[in-house]
């Protein structure tokens, strides 16, 4: 038995042999398959597609699914990457066929381009399919003015003493007719300052909206910014489209207006300047008692009027 032990001992080799030899094998396999690896193989690889080169008013519908088989020659490595990592391409819909929704493109056309996106040693040998189809739709173009900034923060005592200046005005947009249809305005980023005491002249972005595309992503916008002043004053109240047959009577018939007015056109403002007035249709319409207030001239520099009576009642005389 002890001649036994001693026979497998000498059999088979010791740790350290055994490790030495297992290197020796793992190194062998590495340098072999990395000879295998280099050397070219042809293959067929698939490849997403992506398509680029859209023209101006031509979408694609989402999530086109479309995939290219092609047969290339290349090294083990390359083709591990491209069956295992860079498994896209793009492809140039720039010079496709448009029909009632459906595009066409020449893939033998492109086959040049195809080429060019891939590795330098790499060939292109075959392209599958030939053509490939794609859904799109047509994109609507509008030209829609720019909404002036609002919720300025002025600082107390100033507020805006002219008309906003906006350069471009309006800006040409492109999106699906259904979204564009439902867009009156586009809507500006606030502006930066706080405080405000002096003439605004900010560059300001367009406020983004889905599928939705600008020609023009940002405006100018510029006005002038003065010191006002609050003053009040009394003005009396007119009454429109009465029948020349009637007389009326209104309770109160003059209302107390308080207003900011510019501080260099405090002195020469007065009630003269302001024209308020009820319309007696409405109460041929609503039969009632009381006529709704409306303001139907001011001042350019004139802001923020207000007046606590809203309506008026009124009596006729016959």
């Amino acid at each position: 038995m002890q001649w036994n032990f001693e026979y497998l001992r000498l059999r088979f080799p010791d740790k350290k042999r055994l490790r030495f030899f297992s290197i020796f094998v793992a190194v062998s396999f590495f340098f072999w398959i990395i000879t295998k690896l280099s050397n070219s193989y042809s293959s067929f690889v698939e490849f997403d597609v992506n398509f680029v080169n859209a023209p101006p008013l031509i979408v694609l519908d989402e999530n086109p699914n479309a995939r290219l088989r092609t047969d290339i020659t290349a090294s083990g490595f390359e083709l591990l990457i491209y069956h295992f990592i860079k498994n896209e391409i793009n492809v140039s819909i720039e010079n496709a066929d448009y029909n009632l929704g459906t595009g066409k493109i020449d893939l033998m056309g492109q086959k040049f381009r195809l080429q060019q996106q891939l590795y330098k040693n790499v060939r292109l040998n075959r392209v599958s399919p030939s053509h490939l189809n794609f859904k799109y739709g047509k994109l609507k173009r509008l030209k829609v003015p720019i909404i002036p900034p609002n919720n300025i923060n002025f600082k107390p005592g100033y507020d805006q003493a002219g008309n906003w200046l906006i350069q471009p005005d309006s800006v040409w947009i492109y999106g699906p007719s259904k979204e564009v249809n439902k867009i009156s305005g586009l809507s500006i980023e606030s502006l930066k300052e706080n405080d405000i005491d002096g003439d605004i002249e900010e560059t300001l972005k367009l406020l983004p909206i889905n599928q939705i595309q600008y020609e023009t992503h940002e405006v100018l916008v510029k006005t002038k910014v003065k010191r006002f002043t609050e003053k009040s004053v009394e003005a009396f109240i007119n009454i429109k489209n009465l029948p020349d047959s009637l007389a009326i009577k209104l309770f109160p018939q003059s209302i107390n207006i308080t207003f900011l007015v510019l501080i260099e056109k405090a002195d020469v403002i007065s009630a003269r300047d302001f024209k308020f007035s009820c319309d007696y249709d409405q109460a041929q319409i609503n039969d009632t008692n009381s006529l709704d207030i409306f303001l139907d001239i001011k001042p350019n520099y004139v802001r923020n009027v207000k007046w606590k009576i809203k309506k008026v009642d009124y009596l006729i005389r016959k």
